[in-house]
C-alpha cells in the first residue's frame, strides 16, 4: 500500500512539475513597498498589454502564474498606480524569481532561475558604474572650460572609460548570442559605420556620413530573432529609420519598405509582423499621401500572399479599405461627381472648367464648417480670378431648405450642389467622406493635388505651385 501511495505521489509531483514547465511562474518581492497588487504586462510594437495581476501573499511575494507559456519577449512589472518598477525578459524558461528595492532596482536586483536576466542586470549595473565614473569628469569640464592645462588629461580619462564601456557592451552581445537581452542590447546600440568612411590617415569623409549610416543602420538588428517584436526596440528602430533617415517622397519610401521587408524575410514571423506594422503605420499616418504606402504594402505583400496576414479575420476589411483609398491617391484622376444644384441643374465635376478645382464637402449644421466658411469665402474671392480657381461645393445636408438658405445667407457664388441629389452614385464612398469639412484640390487635368487640407494650407500649395511653374518657364526661356 505504501509503495502504491509513494508511486502516486511521484506521479502527481512529476505531473505538477511538467505543468509548471509548460506554463509560467514569475515570483516578485519588492522590499519596502506598500503595493498589495502588481501588474505583469508585455511590449508589442509601440504599446504595452496587460497579461496578469498578482496579489501580495503572507510571505510578501507576488506570484504571477499560468498553465500556458507567455510570448517570448520583454515584460514589465508595474505597481497599482501603473508606475513601472522594472523590465525583464521571458524566453524558453518562464520559471523565475526577482527580488529588489524598487527605489534602487539596478543595484539591489537578485535574479533566480534566469541566466538571461542575470546577465542583463549585470550589464545595466556595469554601465551605471561607468556613468558614476564619468560624470564628475564631465562636470569638471563644464566647470573649467578654460583650464587647458588639465583638459587633455581629463578628456583622455573619459575616452578610456568610454572605450572600456563600448568593449564591454560589444562583448555582452557577442558572448550571449542566444539571449534575448543580448539581441535587445545589440539592437539598441548604434551601428559602427565610421570605419567605412575614414581614410587611412583618420580623416572622415563627412559627405558620406548620412548614406553610410543609413546603409548600416540595421547592422545590429537581428531580424532572425522574432522575439524582438515583443520589445520596445522594434518600433523605435523601424520608426526612426522611416521617419528620420528615408527621404520623405513616395518612391524613396516604397524602395525602403522593400528593403526592410527583404531583411525581415529571414524570419517568417518577423516579416509578417513587419508588414502589419508598416501598413498600420501608414494607414493611420497624419501625413498627406502616406495612404499610398498603406495601399502599396497591401497590394504587393499581403493581397498576393507573399506575406501572411497578421490577423486574417480583418483581411476583408483591409482590402475594402484599400479599394476605397486607391482611386483617391495623390496624382490620381478625381472620381467624377454629377450632382444637382438648387435649381435641379446637373453639374459634372470633371466638366468644370478651371485651372484649380476645390471639391468642398460641407454641411450647414457642422460647427467646423461654419468656422471654416469665412476663410473659404475669402479664399474664393482672392483665388477665383487670379488663379482660375473654381469651387465645387458639395453639401451633405438632407434638408434642402436649410441648404438653400445657408447659400443665400453666405452669398456662396461658386458651384453649389447637393450630395444627395446625385446622378453618379454615393459621394461618401467615392470620396471617403466620413466627416466634414473635407477638401480635395484638383489640378487643370482634374488630378488630385491635395486632400484633407483646409483653405490656409491649400492657399500655400497653390501659390508655391504657381511660383515653381513660373520659375520653370523662365528657365526654359533662358
Amino acid at each position: 500500500m505504501k509503495k502504491v501511495l509513494v508511486f502516486l505521489l511521484v506521479i502527481g509531483f512529476s505531473t505538477g512539475l511538467m505543468a509548471a514547465e509548460k506554463g509560467y511562474k514569475v515570483t516578485v518581492k519588492l522590499t519596502g513597498n506598500a503595493d498589495t497588487a502588481l501588474i505583469l504586462a508585455h511590449y508589442y510594437g509601440t504599446k504595452q498589454y496587460l497579461d496578469d495581476t498578482a496579489f501580495r501573499n503572507k510571505q510578501g511575494f507576488f506570484v504571477f502564474e499560468g498553465t500556458e507559456k507567455l510570448k517570448d519577449g520583454m515584460y514589465i512589472i508595474a505597481g497599482q498606480s501603473k508606475s513601472k518598477y522594472f523590465d525583464f525578459f521571458l524566453t524558453e524558461n518562464q520559471q523565475m524569481e526577482f527580488q529588489c528595492d524598487p527605489l534602487n532596482v539596478v543595484n539591489t536586483m537578485q535574479v533566480k532561475g534566469s541566466d538571461d536576466n542575470k546577465a542583463f542586470y549585470a550589464y545595466i549595473k556595469y554601465l551605471g558604474s561607468k556613468q558614476v565614473e564619468i560624470e564628475p569628469l564631465n562636470k569638471w569640464i563644464r566647470a573649467n572650460p578654460n583650464r587647458t592645462d588639465s583638459m587633455d588629461l581629463i578628456k583622455a580619462q573619459i575616452e578610456t572609460i568610454d572605450k572600456e564601456a563600448k568593449a564591454y557592451i560589444k562583448n555582452f552581445f557577442t558572448s550571449n548570442p542566444t539571449f534575448l537581452s543580448a539581441n535587445f542590447v545589440k539592437a539598441s546600440n548604434e551601428p559602427e559605420y565610421l570605419q567605412y568612411i575614414t581614410s587611412p590617415e583618420g580623416v572622415i569623409d563627412s559627405s558620406k556620413i548620412y548614406p553610410t549610416y543609413k546603409a548600416h543602420y540595421f547592422d545590429n538588428f537581428t531580424f532572425s530573432d522574432h522575439r524582438l517584436i515583443y520589445t520596445p526596440v522594434f518600433a523605435q528602430k523601424v520608426d526612426f529609420y522611416f521617419d528620420k533617415l528615408v527621404v520623405p517622397v513616395r518612391d524613396s519610401l516604397e524602395s525602403d519598405i522593400d528593403r526592410v521587408m527583404n531583411m525581415a524575410a529571414i524570419n517568417k514571423e518577423m516579416q509578417t509582423y513587419m508588414a502589419w506594422f508598416l501598413s498600420l503605420k501608414y494607414e493611420t499616418s497624419q501625413v498627406m499621401g502616406h495612404d499610398a504606402l498603406f495601399v502599396y504594402i497591401v497590394r504587393k505583400y499581403l493581397e498576393p500572399g507573399k506575406v501572411d496576414w497578421q490577423y486574417p479575420e480583418v483581411k476583408d476589411n483591409i482590402l475594402k479599405r484599400v479599394n476605397t483609398l486607391e482611386p483617391l491617391l495623390l496624382g490620381k484622376p478625381a472620381p467624377n461627381l454629377v450632382l444637382l444644384d438648387t435649381l435641379n441643374v446637373a453639374h459634372s465635376l470633371i466638366a468644370t472648367k478651371a485651372k484649380y478645382t476645390l471639391v468642398f464637402f460641407w454641411e450647414s449644421n457642422c460647427g467646423h464648417c461654419n468656422q471654416e466658411m469665412p476663410k473659404v469665402l475669402k479664399f474664393y474671392e482672392d483665388f477665383h480670378k487670379k488663379y482660375e480657381l473654381e469651387i465645387f461645393g458639395v453639401s451633405t445636408d438632407t434638408s434642402m431648405v436649410k441648404w438653400k438658405n445657408y447659400i443665400r445667407k453666405n452669398d456662396m457664388k461658386w458651384i453649389n450642389v447637393n450630395g444627395h441629389l446625385s446622378l453618379s452614385g454615393n459621394y461618401h464612398t467615392a470620396y471617403d467622406i466620413r466627416s466634414t469639412p473635407i477638401m480635395y484640390l484638383l489640378d487643370e487635368e482634374k488630378k488630385i493635388l491635395t486632400k484633407f487640407l483646409l483653405t490656409d494650407e491649400i492657399s500655400n500649395v497653390i501659390v508655391k505651385r504657381e511660383e515653381a511653374m513660373e520659375k520653370s518657364r523662365k528657365e526654359k526661356t533662358q
